[in-house]
């Protein structure tokens, strides 16, 4: 048996009933055509198991779980495989310098996911259509694929880096796995990243416009792999490169809009959320990049206003009194937890996949919320049904036989 699709480790966007539809797709190389989906949960979820009949060696079946993080195992009286599935939230990361690290040695938690890849050309989609996926907590040189230099780049995304934190703060907030697609962009403005929506050329030494930087490995990401996974939002700082480019608030506020609309647009995704983090030091000078920011908050739709990293004091900032120390991103995690609250997830409605697909009819299913628990069989439901039956017509008879007795007693009294 092959299993074309999930891969393992690969997670699925929860909908607003903290469920996520699986397409299941293999191929039966043995054995009979009766194939068994089963769902064990590793931590969260409710374990599921499905039994259907295939019309072909080719298979693909729709599988719905609940949010969780899941071993997914596939067989048929021959052949059996399983991968690891994760059901919850999937975060876009956008922005400058602070956004490009990951910080994965301070990840704990196995339920939050990475992509293996880090797209080091960013203009290959085929990177995005076919990566796999990883647990932070496994990150490594000889985990990770596409990353050109070892010293430079899985050194960075190890130590440096606010989303390991905040997936172990999200994954214990919201009891369900968390994944981030990291598309920032180091040494980059909200200049280049709205010209580049445009189509602008414009000149630097690494932001090269001829390949569509910066914005291009957003759109890659929103374009080839969210498809795969579905998605939750975007979150992105901005503001302190933007500092030596313009102090004017409308300036900052269109740009924010010309990247939002084209990200929309181009995904075909027009509600996708936006969270903007404002952030830029010696801000008293620069207020219009904070207002800026504000004012495409409260001008847009379906965008918050994130953690005001901007009010981050220099003992959280490294020797340069600028980019974030451990203590610094510890903080942007932990205030970034918090605008991702309650409130956050009803206004950030979810990009989901596989929506118009429903689980075979020709088919038996059994659920349980722990693994301790017997999962309920159709047939166990049927007999526990008849029985109900059989219990309310016996107490119907005791009740009708009660009734005639009493009747009679009372009129050979009267």
């Amino acid at each position: 048996m092959k299993l074309i699709s999930p891969v393992n480790k690969q997670p699925f966007q929860r909908n607003v009933q903290d469920k996520a539809t699986i397409l299941v797709e293999g191929l039966i190389e043995k054995g009979n055509k009766q194939v068994t989906l089963s769902a064990i949960p590793l931590k969260g979820g409710i374990s599921k198991t499905l039994t259907t009949t295939v019309e072909n060696a080719n298979f693909s079946i729709p599988f719905t779980l609940t949010k969780g993080y899941y071993t997914l195992s596939v067989s048929n009286d021959s052949e059996s495989l399983s991968v690891i599935v994760a059901i919850g939230d999937i975060f876009g990361i956008k922005g400058h310098s602070f956004t490009e690290g990951l910080g994965t040695k301070f990840c704990k938690d196995e339920r939050v996911i990475i992509p293996a890849s880090r797209f080091e050309d960013i203009t290959d989609t085929t990177l995005y259509q076919k990566t796999g996926f990883i647990s932070m907590t496994e990150f490594s040189a000889s985990t990770a694929t596409d990353y050109t230099s070892v010293e430079d780049h899985i050194n960075f995304a190890i130590n440096r880096g606010i989303w390991g934190r905040l997936g172990d703060l999200l994954v214990a907030q919201n009891d369900c796995p968390v994944a981030f697609y990291n598309a920032g962009f180091g040494g980059s403005t909200l200049e280049q990243w709205a010209k580049s929506a445009r189509f602008e050329s414009f000149e630097h030494s690494f932001v090269n416009s001829s390949k569509r930087m910066p914005i291009i490995k957003l759109l890659n990401t929103l374009k080839f792999l969210v498809p795969r996974t579905g998605i939750r939002g975007i979150l992105s700082i901005h503001g302190d490169n933007d500092k030596f480019v313009t102090n004017d608030p409308n300036v900052i506020a269109d740009e924010y809009k010309t990247i939002i609309e084209t990200a929309r647009s181009e995904s075909n995704l027009p509600n996708l959320h936006f969270v903007l983090a404002p952030s830029v030091t010696d801000y008293q000078e620069h207020l219009g990049i904070i207002d800026g920011t504000i004012k495409a908050v409260v001008e847009g739709t379906n965008i918050s206003i994130g953690p005001d990293i901007y009010l981050y004091d220099n003992s959280l900032r490294l020797e340069d009194r600028l980019h974030l120390n451990e203590k610094g991103e510890q903080k942007a995690a932990e205030d970034f937890a918090k605008v991702l609250g309650s409130t956050y997830l009803t206004k950030a409605q979810p990009f989901t996949i596989n929506n118009s697909l429903n689980e075979p009819t020709n088919l038996v299913v059994s659920s349980s919320s722990t693994l301790d628990e017997k999962p309920i069989t159709t047939t166990q439901k049927d007999s526990d049904e008849a029985t109900k039956i059989l219990l309310g017509i016996l107490a119907f008879v005791v009740t009708f036989t009660f009734l005639k007795l009493l009747i009679a007693k009372f009129q050979s009294s009267s």
